[in-house]
């Protein structure tokens, strides 16, 4: 995937996180690097939320294996993980 496609990607992300997830109120003050689980932005529902948007808005199933919370520590390493299970298996 190239640098503007990650761009995208993560655009979309962050407005999720930040539209659906914080009901814009707090979603102002989110960025790529915001810390997701320090800053309790995400809990195990809005988690299960982010998921359900990554597989149905981006075709992307995330598999238990990687539900691990370096993973969603924050935007940028939830994009590295789309992006990475996105690749061709090979």
């Amino acid at each position: 995937m190239s640098d503007v496609d990650r761009v995208d990607l993560l655009e979309k992300l962050i407005d999720f996180v930040g539209n659906d997830l914080l009901e814009g109120q707090a979603g102002a003050d989110l960025t790529s690097t915001t810390p997701l689980l320090e800053w309790g932005v995400l809990d195990s529902m809005k988690t299960a939320r982010l998921l359900a948007y990554i597989r149905d808005e981006i075709g992307v199933r995330v598999p238990p294996k990687k539900m691990v919370g370096d993973h969603f520590k924050d935007l940028e390493h939830v994009t590295d993980l789309v992006l990475e299970l996105q690749q061709p298996v090979g």
